[in-house]
């Protein structure tokens, strides 16, 4: 069976096993077991009598009903197509939420005195009552517009009313209202989550609200049946009945547009187009418009696109009964006075307000980062919390599990941001603003990380040595006129084989062996210590050539120790091999951690470190260069012979061919 027929089974069979759905086979039974109840006692009927009156074959294969049947079959179909087309709740949810960080330059929880649960009940309760009266304005104006109502009289052409009749509808109108639902509950969903954050939860039943479970246990399949079900005329003012449903249905010129409502009838009562059940009332449903075509498919699908193209030349409003002033003058002004007090209670609860919450896990020294964190919580007030190790925060974060309190990880060279892409311990992160700012050699394929800065691996060489002027490139090391006047760090720090990955990259492994062994055969010591000791021993005449990472210089020359600028003078910097490959980069980087309770925030905080004020921090705080081509680099760095050529191999090739380099490194014995 072929993936689109298992796709189309499963969809069109999904409303009867879905608890969000009316025709959930649940609130069917529940329906049926009210008629039968309300036959039997308030019809006086025997139960056999009840059973062959809701399940006539005068109903249930009747031309309206087939008709049914077929509508609700052909839109299943059409809606495979069209609704993976639609914007998403979520792409409206997120854009609305991203907007609001912008209009009020950052986020602030409100009413942390409030509960947790008083929270949710405000949520479900906005989130219910947003639903229904959009429904309603959408429904009224599927009325009130003649181009609309060409679209919409296909729902009131059934002459035979069952569950499956809120199935028939018009493409168009299906559209129309999924565009409804994405939008009013994604703006719903982006202020609670903005003004509330995690606290704004829903209080469902089986996964459907409260609110329309309850509803639709109730009994409102009943709305399209031959059941008359009145709830009284007080209730009525407040909840639409299945019988005000039917009024709504009715042929009767005296029912015209009235009970627009879904689920509460205040909205009509408001609008002035409530009409109440009271007595039990014969009526006829269906269309004279179509007559004996009310049910073929032309009908239904073509014939309303021909009766709204002149409409929709000036979108006429339909002759109908003139609808009373939709608002009196008493009701405005409590309206005003109620707005008034919404807004004075959001000044309260905005007082004690604090900022949204950040975990940070990070490979990078505390004083090397807290630069960036301050400008952050600076622009956005968000809350940021670091832990710092140089090492086992991917095993901490992989034991911890979906446990992890983690948002973000950051961390230095490609070799360890590999290694969590490798573990899974990042999520997928879909940004245009990093897609634009970071180029494509400096982020996984798959955006799970990106680069922030980048560091190139440069040769330094002493002042005084006059003849090593003539080294231009990596590959100039290995010359043995250098025997004995190069120092250098351990081959197998991951700088270093990062190097030679890069040479890999560029000549192939056999003459990156080659070239590591003629570095090796030129050392003046066995490789020691970090990138500073290697300006130190360059210092000190020990040697007189070194590669160290750019950053290390920056470093050395505005020390708080007058000794250590003194390291930095005694050398020149040398950027290799400008007249062909590049310079080799590494890069510092991070992404989200897969388990972030926090992924917007934790985004953001991303996308901040490639704008210009934190690439700028990066070059004048830690001497790297930004990332971002918008971004000039910093005075200081220029002040080293300005912007270079770098190596612009995919940085994630370096982490590829790190196991080979690793080989040559022991095999030269670096």
């Amino acid at each position: 069976m072929s993936g689109f027929t298992l796709d189309f089974i499963h969809d069109l069979s999904d409303p009867f096993f879905n608890p969000k759905k009316r025709v959930f086979i649940g609130y069917l039974i529940s329906a049926f077991l009210l008629a039968l109840g309300i036959q039997i006692f308030s019809a006086r009927t025997s139960f056999v009598q009840t059973l062959a009156s809701l399940f006539s074959k005068r109903l249930w294969l009747s031309l309206s009903a087939k008709a049914d049947y077929k509508i609700m079959v052909i839109n299943q179909t059409l809606m495979l197509g069209v609704g993976p087309r639609l914007i998403s709740k979520l792409a409206v949810a997120t854009l609305i939420f991203e907007s609001l960080h912008i209009w009020f330059d950052g986020r602030s929880i409100l009413a942390l005195e409030v509960s947790g649960l008083t929270i949710t009940i405000y949520f479900t309760v906005s989130l219910f009552l947003i639903d229904d009266v959009t429904k309603y304005a959408v429904h009224r104006a599927l009325h009130r517009f003649e181009f609309l109502w060409a679209f919409h009289r296909i729902h009131h052409t059934a002459e035979v009313l069952t569950p499956l009749t809120v199935y028939r509808t018009h493409p168009v109108e299906m559209i129309i209202f999924s565009l409804r639902s994405i939008i009013a509950q994604g703006v719903t969903i982006a202020l609670f989550l903005y003004f509330f954050g995690a606290r704004a939860e829903i209080m469902t039943v089986l996964g459907a609200n409260v609110f329309l479970f309850i509803f639709n246990l109730a009994g409102s399949n009943l709305r399209h049946s031959h059941v008359w079900v009145s709830y009284g005329q007080i209730i009525e003012r407040f909840l639409i009945s299945p019988a005000q449903h039917q009024i709504h249905h009715s042929i009767n010129p005296l029912h015209f547009d009235r009970n627009f409502g879904a689920v509460l009838a205040i909205w009509d009562w408001l609008g002035g187009s409530l009409e109440l059940a009271q007595c039990k009332k014969s009526l006829q449903f269906g269309n004279y418009s179509y007559n004996k075509t009310a049910h073929s498919l032309k009908t239904l699908y073509i014939s309303p696109f021909i009766e709204a193209f002149h409409p929709l030349t000036n979108l006429r409003i339909k002759d109908t009964i003139k609808m009373p002033q939709i608002f009196s003058r008493k009701i405005r002004g409590r309206t005003l006075i109620g707005i008034f007090l919404f807004l004075c209670a959001l000044t309260v609860f905005n007082r004690p307000s604090i900022s949204a919450e950040l975990n940070i896990y990070s490979h990078r020294q505390p004083f090397l980062i807290n630069p960036f964190i301050d400008a952050y919580k600076k622009q956005t007030g968000t809350k940021v919390n670091i832990v710092f190790a140089s090492k086992g925060l991917a095993q901490r974060l992989q034991a911890e599990g979906p446990r992890s309190p983690a948002d973000v990880i950051l961390t230095v060279d490609i070799a360890r941001l590999h290694v969590y892409a490798d573990k899974n311990l990042l999520s997928e992160t879909n940004s245009p603003v990093l897609n634009a700012n970071i180029p494509p050699h400096l982020r996984d394929r798959l955006n799970r990380w990106f680069a922030f800065s980048k560091r190139a691996r440069i040769i330094v060489a002493a002042k005084r040595a006059k003849d090593t002027f003539e080294i231009t490139r990596y590959e100039d090391l290995s010359k043995s006129k250098w025997r004995g006047r190069i120092c250098s760090r351990p081959g197998s720090h991951v700088y270093n084989r990062a190097l030679i990955a890069s040479v890999i990259n560029a000549s192939g492994p056999e003459a990156a062996q080659k070239w590591a062994q003629g570095v090796v055969n030129n050392l003046a010591r066995r490789p020691q210590g970090n990138d500073r000791a290697q300006v130190k021993a360059i210092y000190e005449g020990q040697c007189d050539i070194a590669i160290i990472n750019n950053y290390y210089f920056g470093k050395l020359k505005h020390a708080k120790n007058a000794d250590q600028q003194e390291w930095a003078n005694s050398v020149r910097l040398i950027f290799p091999n400008q007249k062909d490959r590049g310079t080799h980069v590494n890069i510092s980087g991070g992404g989200i951690a897969k388990y972030s309770k926090n992924k917007i925030e934790a985004r953001r905080f991303l996308e901040f470190l490639t704008s210009k004020t934190a690439q700028d921090l990066y070059g004048s705080v830690n001497f790297e260069y930004p990332v971002s081509s918008n971004v000039a680099i910093s005075e200081e760095l220029s002040s080293w012979g300005g912007a270079f050529i770098e190596d612009r191999m995919p940085i994630a090739r370096i982490a590829a061919l790190a196991p080979e380099a690793q080989k040559i490194i022991d095999r030269v014995g670096w």
